[in-house]
């Protein structure tokens, strides 16, 4: 049986959240062990913009398991069973709006829209937004989604072009020996203006943003049961497997060898399928 969620419905606990004429805004705690989160398709469409904790999406793009900066779109009628690590994580869930035309669940890699997330999240556990910056907030997330038309451009305030580069090299590079001074090298800036501009569009460093993405590729390859751990901290940059054991014990919550016996075998049974609308 699949359970329906409606606007306001989503797997966490939090303060009361604020509602404007199109949209709704939850900033919101995981609150269930992960095993209890069910099957369920959402009404309306939805973006999960995750703050903290473990996220494990079916959405397109996205990776086994993420504690990176992370931003899902979800349209309506996507049904799934995404969750947080252990019932352990925080987010911020903006719902409703016109979203037509959007097929499928992805996993945002646009800059601008993680700017403008991060933004909403940040004012809006200061209480500092008010109705109408709400949903031109939401309104902005709905149109970078969408591509730009021949007449339309960014605004002033999106990240600049080097940046999306130095994002996407960290995104999409397997090699285990990629340094915050490569990107940096390949982005055509000085480290400490790298580091300056990460922190203010994405909220987190070069370093955290790079080891969270080995973390990521860890837990990929760890899952997938074809590797030792000792040759999954080899190819994902970690000195040892002792040092890929810490990591991930202190970032996840768990050991290496507990995500494994977690995700083997259970392929297919993690999450369902995602629904066009």
């Amino acid at each position: 049986m699949v359970i329906r969620r409606t606007r306001t419905e989503f797997w966490g606990a939090g303060p009361q959240g604020r509602e404007t004429p199109g949209f709704s805004f939850h900033l919101l705690a995981a609150n269930p062990p992960e095993d209890e989160v069910q099957t369920h398709m959402h009404e309306e469409a939805h973006f999960v913009l995750v703050l903290s904790g473990a996220y494990m999406s079916s959405a397109r793009h996205a990776p086994a398991m993420s504690n990176t900066p992370l931003l899902i779109f979800n349209p309506a009628g996507t049904t799934h069973r995404d969750r947080f690590l252990g019932g352990r994580g925080r987010f911020l869930a903006i719902s409703g709006g016109d979203a037509a035309g959007f097929g499928f669940a992805t996993s945002l890699r646009d800059l601008y829209a993680l700017q403008v997330a991060t933004r909403i999240a940040a004012d809006f556990q200061r209480k500092n937004l008010s109705q109408l910056q709400l949903e031109g907030g939401a309104q902005q997330l709905l149109a970078a989604c969408s591509p730009l038309t021949s007449d339309e451009s960014r605004h002033a305030s999106q990240p600049p072009a080097w940046l999306k580069q130095a994002f996407e090299m960290i995104f999409t590079s397997d090699d285990p020996g990629l340094s915050v001074a490569d990107v940096a090298a390949f982005a055509g800036v000085h480290p400490v203006h790298l580091a300056r501009v990460f922190r203010r569009y994405l909220h987190c460093s070069p370093g955290d943003y790079l080891r969270g993405r080995r973390l990521e590729r860890a837990a990929a390859v760890i899952g997938a049961a074809n590797a030792s751990l000792a040759d999954a901290a080899c190819a994902t940059g970690f000195v040892d497997q002792a040092h890929l054991t810490r990591s991930f014990r202190q970032t996840f919550g768990l050991t290496p060898g507990a995500w494994r016996s977690r995700t083997v075998g259970r392929a297919g049974q993690d999450v369902a399928p995602i629904q066009s609308s």
